[in-house]
């Protein structure tokens, strides 16, 4: 184990002296007050002029060499500290600040693979291994421990506590703050390679995907698996919260669903193959004031947008396009996910079954009052429908309610995206055991290693192998491209996407360099290239493209996942400024 620098701790208000045993455990559970506040700094914390930029100048000014692919990266909310995960084994630490304020300085071998405004080195504060268990051989009396490598990493916003995955399937839970790399709990469901990890804004859920094809749901405070999602996909690459929007996602999907070798009925013809009335009659039997605090809602199934049958109407069973015979593009596969059937969802999906009250006939006046409700909000109180008739003033509260309540998650915590390495892309409800929608490629390869969301929630960008991006637009349906933005021949794949905050622009990370993409750039009056090239990756499959809240710092990483390319194995640091 490494050694640790002494200054890198207790200087983030951290002056109570409890115990370090008590340092991760009780990060969890009595972090309320801090979570709280980290959020609503999250919120605030972009600055005015980066949401309201005509364009962007990212300047590259930071680097560290590592001399390994790195695959992961994430950092804290304030952009302090800084933690990447490589192909060897170790996640390494690094001081963001002291990094910026140049106080350590590259050296000209250093300097001299890349651009003249590269001249600061990343303050490495300290590293440790990401120790994963071997199981058990015959003959042998207990396991052996061996470094894994780093395929995934979340931390919390404070930097209390990290997560990590290793090539076992297991997620290791570790401190940061006060002896670094301590294992707190180990997290085992997985059967394969942890490729994603994605904190929920709260810090207390977790969504996992792996090369095993399944993405997991955990509850943090108790350490079990909440929900599977499971489909006949590829190997899960990425996974991305949608930010909250009133548009409901289209239940389309690129092949037929079917249950159990039976296809759909009645629900066909029906939005998001549920009825708004079934719907709205259950919310209404059951006010739910907890509800209100946002779109999306917290409760297991009060307030769900897509409705309360969506698992069933869109089950896909074995009727997926694309089966278990379509990961040819992985190096390394791991043991493939069963086909979903009744007996997987049976333990972890109990409390998601709809339950259906008995109907009154006090209430079927008032349905058809609900089902215009704006967004499908059905949180108002009996109160309000006393005289069959919502109140003026009630009906401004509900749909001015996101902007009063200055705590509400940026994200919604209960739609998500997961990408596969196959290409395709699903949309899932956390409520829901099966997907709301699926994007199959279409006259592209099938392939996707990134897709991201539009900052209003209403556009998916997904980056696919030949050098081009697809755009689909939530309320044109998600049959097909509603555009395709095509990069020069030569590009190559591209393998991340990030979309910026002014809704405008999106980086795109090709093999070949970093793009900075107009996508409301006219095409009458293009007399240029829609994009700006960004200085600093080059020839190189980039990992991760990671931007802290305040949208001044952006990274890239150099790695190739544990999937196939080179790299140049480095992580970039870029400096963000709002172009006059």
């Amino acid at each position: 184990m490494a050694a640790r620098d002494s200054d890198n701790e207790d200087n983030n208000g951290e002056t109570n002296g409890e115990p370090d045993s008590a340092a991760g455990q009780d990060s969890l559970q009595a972090g309320g007050t801090q979570q709280e506040s980290a959020r609503t700094a999250e919120q605030s914390a972009v600055r005015i002029e980066m949401l309201t930029a005509e364009s962007y100048d990212i300047v590259p000014t930071i680097a560290a060499p590592q001399s390994t692919s790195v695959n992961a990266i994430c950092g804290t909310w304030d952009a302090r500290w800084i933690f990447t995960g490589g192909s060897d084994g170790y996640i390494r630490k690094f001081n963001w600040v002291e990094s910026v304020n140049n106080k350590l300085a590259l050296t000209v071998a250093q300097r001299h693979p890349f651009v003249d405004s590269v001249v600061k080195a990343g303050v490495l504060i300290s590293y440790w291994e990401n120790w994963d268990t071997k199981a058990r051989t015959v003959g042998a009396q207990d396991a052996t421990q061996v470094i894994s490598p780093v395929y995934s990493l979340a931390c919390h916003s404070q930097g209390l506590w990290l997560l990590s995955g290793t090539a076992s399937g297991a997620i290791r839970l570790q401190s940061t703050r006060h002896d670094e790399g301590k294992q707190i709990a180990l997290l085992r469901q997985h059967s394969s390679a942890v490729s994603v990890l994605t904190l929920s804004s709260d810090e207390r859920n977790l969504l996992s995907g792996s090369w095993d094809k399944s993405v997991l749901d955990w509850d943090l405070e108790t350490g079990q698996v909440k929900t599977t999602f499971a489909s006949s996909a590829g190997q899960i690459s990425s996974i991305e919260s949608r930010p909250i929007s009133s548009l409901p996602v289209p239940a389309e999907s690129g092949e037929i669903a079917v249950t159990n070798g039976v296809g759909r009925g009645h629900g066909d013809n029906l939005p998001n193959g549920v009825s708004s009335r079934a719907q709205s009659q259950v919310l209404v039997d059951h006010p739910s004031p907890e509800s209100r605090d946002s779109l999306f809602g917290g409760d297991e199934g009060d307030d769900d947008l897509f409705g309360e049958s969506v698992g069933a109407a869109l089950a896909n069973g074995d009727g997926d396009a694309f089966g278990e015979d379509d990961d040819e593009m992985a190096m390394a596969d791991g043991p493939p996910v069963s086909n979903v059937d009744d007996r997987i969802m049976a333990d972890t999906n109990d409390s998601l079954q709809p339950v259906q009250p008995p109907q009154l006939d006090s209430t079927q006046s008032t349905l058809g009052l609900v089902e215009i409700l704006p967004n499908g909000d059905t949180s108002m109180s009996e109160q309000a429908l006393a005289n069959g008739l919502p109140h003026a003033d009630d009906m401004e509260g509900i749909s001015k309610g996101i902007n009063n309540e200055p705590d509400a998650p940026v994200t919604s915590d209960s739609t998500f995206l997961a990408t596969s390495i196959d290409g395709a892309i699903r949309v899932w409800d956390r409520r829901q055991p099966n997907p709301v929608a699926r994007i199959m490629p279409r006259n592209t390869p099938p392939w996707c290693m990134s897709a991201c969301w539009s900052p209003d929630g209403n556009y998916i960008f997904a980056g696919r192998r030949n050098n081009t991006v697809e755009e689909y637009d939530l309320r044109k349906g998600l049959k097909e491209p509603d555009r395709v933005f095509k990069f020069p021949n030569g590009s190559g794949a591209v393998t991340s996407i990030k979309a910026m905050p002014n809704g405008r622009h999106l980086i795109c990370a090709s093999y070949d360099i970093l793009r900075l993409y107009d996508l409301k750039e006219s095409q009458a009056a293009r007399s240029t290239v829609p994009f700006l090239i960004v200085p600093g990756h080059r020839t190189g499959v980039v990992s991760q493209l990671y931007i802290d809240p305040s949208c001044r710092f952006m990274m890239s990483t150099g790695g190739n996942r544990g999937w196939e390319g080179s790299s140049t194995e480095v992580l970039l640091g870029y400096e963000i400024s709002a172009a006059t």
